[in-house]
């Protein structure tokens, strides 16, 4: 470095305050005050289906979100299920989640490409696929950048599941979907067989 540049550069910091605001002109803008990052809980509705099993009422649901932690994921199923659930008041309702930069096609939303699934019964005396009110399953690890989770599958612990409900603080659809746009569903007609849960 030259020395008239090394004295207008001790110059310009000395005029800044070396300790104070130059750090914040040299800082990166994650730490700049006021700054935020993007946060998660975005979703949109990729396929939804009313069906019977029975006597049942089923609903199952997959929506792909920007979660990327587990934990975050698993709530924003919890969420919708809860919401699916107080509006359409099926026996049970079955949320598997994505990530929004994966496939979004119904015959690919399977395996590696769903990262949570969430199984909620209001009432689990009325339906055979669950024991007690929730089920939850999740892929220990974030997306890759084309979408899939590749980990090891966990089911979650009641009293885990139990502390995530209780963090929700809004329980509302996804906000990616338009009031005049409706989700894909398939008519409840015991003719169409709707996505397997994964782990099924």
């Amino acid at each position: 470095m030259s020395r008239k540049l090394a004295l207008l550069s001790g110059a310009f910091l000395f005029v800044l305050g070396a300790s104070g605001t130059a750090a914040l002109v040299f800082a990166p803008a994650a730490i700049m005050p006021g700054y935020k990052e993007e946060t998660g809980g975005h979703c949109k509705t990729v396929y939804q289906s009313e069906f019977r099993r029975g006597k049942e009422n089923r609903l199952i649901a997959v929506i792909s979100g920007n979660d990327r932690e587990p934990r975050e994921r698993v709530k924003t199923g919890l969420r919708l299920a809860r919401h699916l659930s107080d509006t359409l008041h099926p026996d049970l309702v079955i949320v598997q989640v994505a990530d929004n930069r994966g496939p979004m096609s119904r015959a690919e939303l399977r395996g590696a490409a769903i990262g949570a699934e969430i199984a909620y019964a209001p009432n689990p005396t009325r339906t055979l696929a669950v024991s007690q009110p929730w089920e939850v399953r999740y892929v220990n690890a974030v997306p890759t950048s084309t979408g899939y989770y590749f980990g090891e599958r966990i089911d979650m612990p009641q009293s885990d599941i139990e502390t995530l409900t209780h963090e929700i603080d809004l329980i509302a659809g996804c906000d990616g979907d338009l009031v005049d746009e409706e989700a894909q569903t398939v008519a409840a007609g015991g003719h169409d067989e709707p996505a397997k849960p994964a782990g099924h």
